[in-house]
């Protein structure tokens, strides 16, 4: 009886997960227009507070690419900022009034540190989501 309750609980929570990945993939899609290809990667994390995560990806020279950031973390505002391997500054949303995306194009290719956070101590943990493509 007890394994019947624990697997259903886990079920439920996979399920409820499901969901929530669901509603960011549609949510970060808002600002993803149909002329971006998505790089195929899944950039999901759950977040908590005093947490920032990371991401790594490589971006290559010549193309137009697309970064959309959301949450549905509660309370705060979503951050994410953008650097190259050696910790130099590239972009933060912060400074563009936490605009969702950031559309850049590199003349180099280069691998980048992509942290996000929420910018608010007192936030309602939640989960973060990135989508990355390259213009068509």
């Amino acid at each position: 009886m007890q394994r019947i309750v624990i697997i259903l609980t886990l079920t439920l929570f996979s399920l409820n997960s499901f969901s929530q990945i669901e509603q960011l993939k549609k949510t970060c899609s808002i600002n993803f227009p149909s002329n971006y290809i998505s790089d195929g990667q899944e950039y999901f994390a759950a977040l908590k507070p005093d947490q920032r995560i990371e991401f790594r990806t490589t971006f290559y020279a010549d193309n137009t690419y697309r970064i959309s950031a959301c949450t549905n973390a509660k309370k705060g505002k979503l951050v994410f900022t953008v650097y190259d391997t050696e910790k130099n500054l590239l972009f933060t949303n912060e400074s563009f009034n936490y605009s969702p995306f950031w559309d850049f194009r590199f003349t180099s290719t280069v691998t980048c540190i992509i942290q996000v956070d929420v910018k608010n101590p007192q936030f309602i943990p939640g989960y973060v989501m990135l989508l990355i493509g390259f213009k068509q």
